[in-house]
């Protein structure tokens, strides 16, 4: 079988790998494409297959959607040029950048999968929205989004495998992905824990932690390492919450991010409450990012129990190679 895997950036990109995994060790050949520019996606997905396509996003979490709706005809015509044929299947793994690249693989003769996003709970994202009605099957991560779609099927969150031996190094990860938090950094670095702090910055700039005392660094390879080796990990909504409670059973804080402007959306801070609920974790709600709320959260976090999960990429790896023709 071979399968073209949609590997569209942050925690979509570490959706498309654990999947990818999974496939690789059924026997199936796995390509990539992923978005334009994106060098930390290039850098993970190389070692399960190759990058086929490198193709544009055309709308940021930081951007209104009336900005994306004007670059989509291009993304999709530029799509369409660079997505190649041949493939059994094509899985979209979630984002906006997925939307274009999936129907260009559709239009060409794969079967798609639509992976719905970990953090909707409430209503569908606009991938499932566009791509559902094409979709052979769309893989649902929660029971909660059983209803967003008649083709949906709940395989459970896509952890992945286990890569590094889980331990506690006495540090403090605080994550917030590619775009970075800039309040939740500030407050945790005028904390009483920030002897404790290592920071990931993402497109915040790093320096002036640094200059201030503080292990602080935009992005790591090895970020799933210094998660199996904290003591509590603070971080956004999204993939890495999920992972740092359901996979590595940390202690987890959700900090839900208001800087992005699709955070401002109540619908998102009630589908944030909803996954902390899910998966153990404490929420630590935008009006409490100040440096007594982030210890506060830190403290509760260490006496909760993260929840357990089963790796729903096992199984929707076995839906995916049962269609072998």
């Amino acid at each position: 079988m071979r399968a073209l895997i949609i590997a569209s950036g942050g925690g979509h990109t570490g959706h498309a790998l654990a999947l990818a995994e999974r496939l690789v060790d059924s026997g199936a050949m796995v390509d990539f494409v992923i978005p334009e520019g994106d060098r930390w996606s290039e850098e993970q997905v190389s070692r399960l297959g190759r990058v086929v396509a490198r193709t544009p996003k055309f709308l940021d979490p930081g951007e209104g959607l009336a900005e994306g709706v004007l670059r989509l005809p291009g993304a999709l015509l530029r799509s369409l040029a660079r997505v190649p044929r041949g493939y059994d299947v094509a899985v979209a793994s979630g984002s906006n950048h997925s939307i274009a690249s999936g129907i260009a693989a559709w239009l060409k003769g794969a079967r798609l999968v639509t992976i719905e996003a970990t953090e909707r709970f409430v209503e569908p994202s606009r991938a499932v929205r566009a791509l559902s009605p094409i979709s052979k099957l769309v893989a649902l991560q929660w029971e909660e989004q059983r209803r967003f779609a008649p083709k949906g099927v709940v395989v459970g969150p896509l952890l992945g495998k286990l890569h590094y031996r889980v331990r506690d190094e006495g540090y403090v990860l605080v994550t917030a992905g590619s775009y970075g938090y800039r309040a939740l950094f500030d407050a945790a670095a005028a904390s009483g824990i920030r002897d404790r702090l290592v920071l990931q910055t993402g497109r915040v700039d790093p320096g002036p932690y640094v200059r201030a005392g503080l292990r602080a660094f935009s992005f790591s390879p090895e970020l799933e390492d210094m998660i199996a080796g904290a003591s509590v990990v603070v971080t956004h909504f999204g993939r890495t919450a999920v992972e740092a409670a359901c996979k590595y059973g940390k202690p987890t804080v959700l900090a839900p991010n208001t800087e992005w402007v699709w955070m401002r959306n109540p619908v998102r801070m009630v589908e944030a409450s909803m996954m902390a609920k899910r998966i153990g974790a404490v929420l630590l709600p935008p009006d409490q990012v100040t440096p007594e709320g982030v210890e506060r959260a830190v403290e509760e976090a260490m006496k909760a129990k993260p929840a357990a999960c089963d790796d729903g990429s096992v199984k929707l790896a076995q839906i995916i190679t049962s269609w072998r023709r």
